[in-house]
């Protein structure tokens, strides 16, 4: 029809309404596709935040013992973290693993942290082995251990770069207790180290690596690990930490389960 021919009341009417239907379902499109883009959005968002019950610490006997000291003086424990890469970015493992929460304390002779990691990263896994199945997501599939470098010269701050051995020796340490969270898309293990002296002056320390190899190709002597994170470097400044309360009563609820 063109505009010089006359439309009728009904060929209007029944425009009109094959317009508003259109009408209608396009914005009802557009509505469905914007709020299922933010559904998504706020899905990945509250899923990658860290569970709070394992951002609490875990306590023991060498952090209760401590804490409980400082209590009766009057004083707060000594403990920091510092504001490093938290996300390991080689080119093999990038995205891979993160760390979180990292608390060294000192008087525990302690160090506690949480490494995350997504489903992702157990797909990679079994790509990178080349495994026959996917890992189950609960089970504890990675060795996580601290590598921690001693200054053998401290006198002499200008032989550290090269690690030779003369001047930087180095020692593994394994956890003594791990504690396992999971979310849709994440898995979480806090850590707990203990016998990590920081405040050590006759070989002070020069840095805490995170080692991370997959429990089916553990080669501490041979080779890099399946992922490494650094927590803490001699040269960069400690960021103060305070216990929370929610650290504070499950200390206390520890002393009074183990009749401390």
């Amino acid at each position: 029809m063109s505009f010089r021919e006359k439309m009728t009341q009904d060929e209007y009417e029944r425009r009109s309404e094959e317009h508003g239907a259109l009408w209608w379902c396009g914005r009802i499109l557009v509505l469905t596709l914007v709020i299922g883009t933010f559904a998504i959005l706020f899905w990945r968002l509250f899923s990658a935040i860290t569970p709070g019950e394992i951002k609490i610490v875990t306590p023991n006997q060498a952090l209760y013992t401590a804490w409980s000291q400082a209590e009766e003086e009057g004083r707060e424990l000594t403990i920091y973290r510092q504001d490093l890469d938290s996300i390991t970015r080689a080119e093999s493992n990038y995205g891979y693993f993160s760390v979180s929460d990292v608390l060294f304390i000192e008087e525990a002779q302690q160090v506690q942290f949480v490494l995350r990691y997504n489903n992702s990263t157990i797909r990679h896994l079994k790509e990178d082995y080349d495994l026959e199945a996917l890992p189950d997501k609960e089970e504890d599939l990675y060795d996580v251990t601290l590598y921690v470098a001693y200054d053998l010269t401290p006198a002499d701050p200008d032989d550290n770069d090269g690690n030779d051995p003369a001047s930087v020796k180095f020692v593994r340490y394994t956890a003594t207790d791990c504690t396992a969270q999971s979310t849709t898309m994440y898995s979480y293990r806090r850590f707990v180290f203990d016998g990590v002296d920081m405040t050590v002056r006759d070989n002070p320390v020069l840095a805490v690596y995170i080692d991370i190899y997959y429990k089916g190709d553990v080669h501490y002597d041979s080779g890099d690990p399946y992922g490494t994170l650094i927590i803490y470097d001699y040269a960069q400044e400690n960021v103060a930490y305070t216990l929370s309360s929610k650290d504070r009563d499950a200390l206390e609820a520890w002393g009074k389960e183990n009749g401390q």
